[in-house]
């Protein structure tokens, strides 16, 4: 059989469309074949597997949704707004895929049965923390209470990823709004507490 040339990053997000609306464990490769356009033999040259696939995939949407949606971190601006805006472009509507839900997506189903989903979850959520305490350190938080938030901003991130798949786009921004709300008043009373 002929090697079929194809655009991987294509191929990548017609799989990322399909292991977020099925999971991975319910996406065949029939599904991947006929989704892609792409044959067996080629996608399995250039990926290796079905967990290929997904390796490749999640890394895309790394690299391509999430890490643009960064940038936003580094605005010197009203903490509460620039946290808002942050979250805000993650919760885009206007995306299939807005940037962060679908490695929560796939974490939630995998990390517990793979090793290298899990370090890839545990690598974003690293990445994205190093990113809030650079963000707090710019906004003048002092040194101890800065993981303390970030750790909060974390736990709202994972939870509005997930709320994604069953609020409306308002009710997601409602959810964050209070969140950050609550996360800085809660970053107030520790600091005071501290002292």
């Amino acid at each position: 059989m002929r090697y079929k040339e194809f655009n991987r990053n294509k191929v990548l997000d017609h799989c990322i469309s399909l292991f977020w609306k099925n999971g991975f464990n319910s996406s065949s490769i029939n599904e991947i074949v006929s989704i892609t356009g792409v044959n067996r033999f080629s996608l399995y040259k250039e990926f290796g597997n079905k967990e290929g696939i997904l390796y490749s995939a999640l890394e895309l949407y790394n690299d391509r949704y999430f890490s643009e949606n960064l940038n936003v971190l580094n605005q010197k601006k009203d903490l509460r707004e620039t946290l808002m805006e942050f979250f805000a472009s993650l919760l885009s509507e206007t995306r299939a895929h807005s940037p962060g839900w679908f490695i929560i997506h796939i974490g939630t189903e995998l990390a517990d049965s793979d090793p290298k989903v899990k370090l890839t979850l545990e690598n974003f959520l690293q990445e994205l923390e190093e990113n809030f305490l650079s963000i707090l350190q710019l906004h003048d938080e002092t040194k101890s209470n800065r993981l303390f938030f970030a750790r909060h901003l974390i736990g709202l991130f994972c939870s509005s990823m997930c709320f994604c798949v069953i609020q409306s786009h308002k009710e997601r921004l409602a959810h964050v709004s209070n969140g950050i709300n609550i996360i800085l008043r809660k970053n107030k009373e520790y600091v005071a507490h501290a002292e």
